[in-house]
C-alpha cells in the first residue's frame, strides 16, 4: 500500500510539474507574442512617421525646387531684361552717334547695290579700265548711284593710257551723264586727247557717240572731227541706218566742222536711205545740211509726200522751217 501510495503521489507530482511546465511555456509564448506585437506596432508607427517625414520632406523639397525654379526663371527674366536694356542702350548710343550723318532708320538692311558699291570702292586700286567699264555699266543700266561714279574718277584717270576703244566709249558715255557738268572738265579733256590712240578700234557708231558725249559736256573741239572724218568717209558704205546718218550730220554741224565735202558725201548717202528716215531724223538731217549751205532741193522733192505726213510730228518752229525751205525751192 505504501508503495502504491508513493507511486500515485509521484505521478501526481509529475503531472503537476508537467502542467506547471506547460503553463509556464504558454505564458512565455504569450508574453513573447505580446512583445512581438508591440514591436510590430512600434515599427509600423515608425514606418508611418518615416513615410510622413519623407512625404513632408519631398513636399518641402518640391516647394524648394519650385521656389528655386521660379527664382531661376525670375533671374533669367531679370538677366534677359537687363540684356535687352543694355542692348537697347547700346543701340540707342549707336543711333545717337550716327544720326548726324544718317537720317534713315539704322534697322534697314543694306541693299545689294550698297554692298556692291562698298566692295568696289574698297578695291578701286585693283581694277583696270575694262573692269571699271563693266562695273559702272551695271550701276548705270540699273540706274543706281551710290557715289561709285565720283569715287572712280581718279582711278580711271590714271588708267586712261591703258584704255582700249570699247572701254573708252563705255566709260565716256556713262561718266558724261553721271558726273556733274563742268566739275570734271580736266578729266574729260584728258580722255579727248587720248582719242588718236584708240581711233583704229572705233567704228562709226562709236565715233558718233564720242562726239555726242563731248557735245553734251560742252567740251567741243573741231580737231576731234578732223581726226575722225577720214575714217567715216572710208566706211561710208557701211552706214545702212538713216538715224546714224542724220546724227552724224547734225553733230558735225554742231562742232562747226568746215569740210563741206564731208556733208556732200552724207547727202549722197541719204539718197539711198530716203525711205528709212522718220520725222525727227529727217528734220535734223535737212536742217544741218541747210545750215552748212548744202543744197537740199533734190531731197525735198523726193520726200515732199512724206513731209506732209511728218507735219503732225513737228512743233511750230520745225513746221516754219520746212515752210521756208519749200517756198525757197
Amino acid at each position: 500500500m505504501k508503495n502504491e501510495d508513493k507511486i500515485n503521489r509521484d505521478q501526481r507530482n509529475y503531472s503537476c510539474k508537467k502542467y506547471e511546465g506547460i503553463e509556464r511555456k504558454r505564458k512565455y509564448q504569450l508574453e513573447e507574442k505580446n512583445i512581438l506585437d508591440e514591436e510590430n506596432e512600434d515599427d509600423m508607427m515608425n514606418n508611418n512617421e518615416n513615410v510622413n517625414n519623407i512625404y513632408n520632406d519631398n513636399n518641402i523639397n518640391n516647394d524648394n525646387n519650385i521656389y528655386s525654379d521660379n527664382n531661376i526663371n525670375n533671374d533669367n527674366n531679370i538677366n534677359n531684361d537687363n540684356n535687352i536694356n543694355n542692348n537697347v542702350n547700346i543701340y540707342g548710343k549707336d543711333i545717337l552717334t550716327t544720326c548726324e550723318k544718317v537720317t534713315s532708320p539704322l534697322t534697314k538692311k543694306l541693299s545689294f547695290w550698297q554692298i556692291y558699291s562698298i566692295r568696289v570702292k574698297k578695291n578701286l586700286h585693283l581694277l583696270d579700265a575694262s573692269d571699271f567699264a563693266l562695273i559702272l555699266q551695271s550701276f548705270h543700266l540699273y540706274n543706281k548711284d551710290t557715289g561709285v561714279y565720283v569715287a572712280s574718277v581718279k582711278c580711271i584717270e590714271n588708267k586712261i593710257p591703258q584704255m582700249r576703244g570699247t572701254s573708252f566709249v563705255v566709260l565716256l558715255n556713262i561718266l558724261s551723264k553721271r558726273l556733274k557738268k563742268n566739275n570734271y572738265n580736266e578729266f574729260f579733256e584728258k580722255m579727248m586727247n587720248f582719242i588718236p590712240n584708240i581711233l583704229y578700234e572705233l567704228n562709226i557708231k562709236d565715233m558718233n557717240n564720242i562726239l555726242k558725249s563731248f557735245y553734251n559736256l560742252d567740251i567741243m573741239n573741231s580737231k576731234v572731227c578732223e581726226i575722225m572724218y577720214p575714217k567715216i568717209l572710208y566706211n561710208m558704205d557701211n552706214i545702212n541706218d538713216a538715224h546714224l546718218l542724220s546724227s552724224l550730220c547734225y553733230i558735225f554741224y554742231k562742232y562747226n566742222f568746215e569740210h563741206l565735202h564731208f556733208f556732200e558725201c552724207l547727202k549722197k548717202k541719204s539718197l539711198k536711205l530716203m525711205n528709212t528716215f522718220d520725222a525727227q531724223d529727217f528734220y535734223k538731217f535737212i536742217f544741218s545740211l541747210y545750215k552748212k549751205n548744202i543744197c537740199v532741193k533734190q531731197i525735198m522733192e523726193e520726200k515732199k509726200n512724206d513731209i506732209s505726213a511728218f507735219k503732225s510730228f513737228y512743233n511750230e518752229e520745225q513746221k516754219r522751217f520746212f515752210s521756208e525751205i519749200c517756198n525757197m525751192n
